[in-house]
């Protein structure tokens, strides 16, 4: 139930520790400890929304990446994400520029930033009350099944996941069925505003997901987390009671 402390600031908790992610409790094989530097804490403390997309994005991809972003920044949701270019990199930007706080989820060792050319906005997102997160110990290397296990973090420590632009072979989908297997909530922008959809268009088709066409249906996507964590919170507190 301690946190161990690494160098350059890289830290430890174990899954009984009171900074672990609360909700990565819940998901199928949950790391036993989770590392970091920066504000951990925000995660528990604050909603998240992981706001994400692929590294090959259109022109309007990149400016709702941003506007989503900077919406949810304003609002006081974490926006979490892998730091990778294109959709998550404009997400992050969006959020920082309103105040927001974001977390970066990383497929290798904390002491390490990937892509090596966003180490600048890995430094921003610290600095502004965010964190970096990683299941992997220092020094563990990139590979590339490791992106797929940190896509499992990114939507386990999410309340919902958000799809700015995707094709259906995109990675981004591998964080969009573990979000559907985790049982959270799903959104992405309306097809028909970007380039590469057809896993935006996959993700419509499924039951529950929001389709975000102007600022109402993201206002409305919001709701739908708080009102179910609302929801979640009451019955646990009525099973606590029967018992």
């Amino acid at each position: 139930m301690i946190n161990i402390v690494w160098e350059d600031g890289i830290q430890q908790a174990d899954i009984r520790s009171e900074a672990y992610p609360q909700r990565l409790c819940s998901i199928a094989k949950a790391p036993d400890c989770v590392f970091y530097r920066g504000n951990i804490a925000c995660i528990n403390q604050n909603h998240s929304i992981a706001v994400i997309g692929s590294r090959r994005v259109s022109e309007s991809g990149r400016a709702l990446a941003y506007r989503i972003g900077y919406a949810l920044g304003t609002r006081g949701i974490n926006v979490v994400n892998g730091l990778a270019l294109g959709c998550d990199t404009y997400a992050l930007y969006g959020a920082l520029a309103a105040g927001g706080t974001c977390v970066a989820v990383m497929p290798c060792g904390l002491e390490q930033i990937v892509p090596h050319s966003n180490v600048f906005l890995a430094k921003k997102l610290l600095s502004n009350g965010g964190c970096l997160v990683s299941e992997y110990p220092p020094s563990t290397p990139v590979q590339r099944y490791r992106y797929v296990e940190r896509d499992r973090i990114q939507s386990g420590i999410s309340d919902g996941v958000l799809v700015i632009e995707a094709a259906s072979d995109s990675g981004t989908m591998h964080t969009v069925r573990y979000a559907i297997r985790q049982g959270r909530s799903l959104a992405c922008i309306d097809s028909r505003l970007v380039r590469y959809h057809s896993g935006n268009q996959w993700i419509a088709g499924q039951n529950g997901a929001y389709v975000i066409r102007e600022t109402g249906d993201l206002d409305g996507f919001v709701t739908e987390i708080q009102q179910k964590i609302v929801y979640r919170q009451i019955t646990l507190e009525t099973a606590a009671w029967r018992l």
